[in-house]
């Protein structure tokens, strides 16, 4: 091939020919894939090399945006040295007194270290810390620690630091949590401008629901504590909700509560990542404070994605009911907990059929609950691998695609640049904003920009959906 036909397929980003050659910009001293997406230089300033050797020997740089080094390693490579060094950390954050430290142990630079946790964690290493050490840090006060023991324990040189990561992350003091232990009531302090109308509209998608009952200002919902169905009652009002949990560990209540209210993320980013976007910026705008209520725990919304795939949201929502009223733990309330995974794991086809799955939706989601009951796929521990890794095993389960995949990281895991591009619902918000309805390509394209919040950018565009059964409901 002359260098005038590589050129040529440089020109056209033809992906045919990554690995069949690389060209490197002598202008701005990189080294790129065929299918770059970055503005093409002047033909002068090209050269072509066969390997990332030869090109980094001529004093060039692996380009950030297309990553010709991580094409070559093979991506594996890279998800395994994410998850070793997510392990490493989560083992004794003391050790690590901040980036510089994690990128040492890594091997990388901290410009490498950034791009790693941004395309395998979807969040900066910098945020992972200090969830890490939060994270650390309850589970020492889970055990009696005094929160300053616990605080140096996690790696916080400064209590105030700790106070207030620790605030933000959990809605309680430390000193708080720690008394949770025995507790039936906790009081949470909701971050500024926080939006719980849009966390009413989610819980309250089922106005006949046997397992969540939704009022103007509070959720009563049945969770699976220790292994028996409990109730917690969550009230807003003013910057606080009140909860009350009837029985179960407080602390496990107190997690999922959290998840539930999408506290565990930080909406200011991406609020000023919109603040003058020609497409959401007036969406964001209206909606300030918005935030992901996620699931419980990850497996109810795996097998809500599963029940919600390629129907109405309106018989997703009759399917759901119908399987907690078969399935679920009773509560005393008269609500029912959502079935577990080896609840439903034990079940069979004819009795989901008769609860009017379709043979196949039934078939898929028994086998997922098999993979979770069994342990092939291990839920629990799935927020700590490569996001790309947790893709491919979800896909391994049949009937799973592309578009329960980032449901599931969106909702279940808290994943921040998820997008579900086949989703009905965003392509009908993106036409309601845009004028036009787009396909899921250029669903991908329109929302490529809000890159690495498209998690929250979907969720926005989903909340703008205020009409009939399209309200939150997903």
């Amino acid at each position: 091939m002359t260098d005038e036909r590589r050129f040529q397929a440089f020109e056209a980003r033809d992906a045919a020919y990554n690995g069949k050659f690389l060209t490197g910009v002598v202008s701005t001293g990189i080294y790129c894939l065929p299918s770059c997406p970055a503005r093409r230089p002047n033909r002068d300033n090209v050269r072509f090399f066969r390997t990332p050797e030869e090109a980094s020997k001529s004093g060039l740089r692996p380009c950030r945006r297309c990553h010709p080094d991580w094409f070559y390693r093979g991506e594996e490579w890279y998800e395994n040295l994410y998850e070793r060094t997510v392990a490493c950390v989560r083992k004794d954050p003391a050790v690590f007194a901040g980036i510089s430290a994690i990128g040492a142990a890594a091997g990388i630079s901290r410009t490498a270290l950034n791009d790693l946790f941004r395309v395998h964690g979807h969040e900066s290493p910098a945020a992972f810390l200090r969830r890490v050490r939060v994270e650390y840090a309850c589970r020492l006060l889970q055990t009696g620690m005094k929160p300053a023991d616990a605080a140096a324990g996690a790696g916080f040189e400064a209590s105030s630091a700790f106070h207030h990561q620790f605030l933000v992350r959990t809605g309680l003091t430390p000193k708080a949590y720690a008394k949770l232990r025995g507790a039936d009531r906790f009081t949470l302090r909701l971050p500024a401008g926080y939006r719980f109308r849009e966390v009413l509209d989610f819980y309250g998608r089922d106005l006949e629901s046997v397992s969540e009952q939704v009022f103007p200002d509070e959720i009563k919902k049945a969770l699976l504590l220790d292994g028996r169905a409990a109730m917690v009652e969550i009230v807003f009002g003013g910057s606080a909700a009140s909860v009350v949990v009837d029985g179960g560990n407080a602390f496990d209540a107190h997690r999922a509560v959290v998840r539930m209210l999408g506290l565990d993320a930080d909406a200011s980013g991406f609020e000023r990542h919109c603040a003058d976007d020609a497409l959401l910026g007036a969406v964001v705008g209206r909606q300030r404070g918005l935030r992901i209520p996620m699931t419980p725990e990850p497996w109810e919304a795996l097998a809500w994605a599963i029940i919600g795939q390629q129907i109405s949201v309106k018989a997703a929502v009759v399917l759901r009911r119908e399987l907690i009223a078969a399935l679920g733990r009773p509560h005393r309330s008269g609500l029912r907990a959502h079935p577990s995974a080896e609840d439903v794991a034990k079940t069979d086809v004819g009795t989901l059929r008769r609860l009017k799955f379709s043979r196949s939706k039934a078939e898929y989601l028994i086998a997922a609950a098999k993979a979770v009951a069994g342990g092939e796929l291990d839920l629990s521990g799935m927020r700590d691998l490569s996001a790309k890794h947790a893709a491919r095993l979800l896909r391994n389960v049949r009937g799973v695609g592309p578009w329960t995949v980032q449901y599931v990281f969106l909702r279940g895991f808290g994943f921040a640049d998820c997008l579900p591009a086949g989703d009905a619902g965003l392509a009908r918000g993106l036409e309601r904003i845009a004028g036009t309805r787009p396909e899921a390509a250029a669903v991908q394209q329109m929302m490529a920009r809000y890159a690495p919040y498209r998690s929250l950018a979907t969720y926005h565009v989903w909340a703008s959906l205020k009409q009939g059964d399209e309200r939150n409901a997903f």
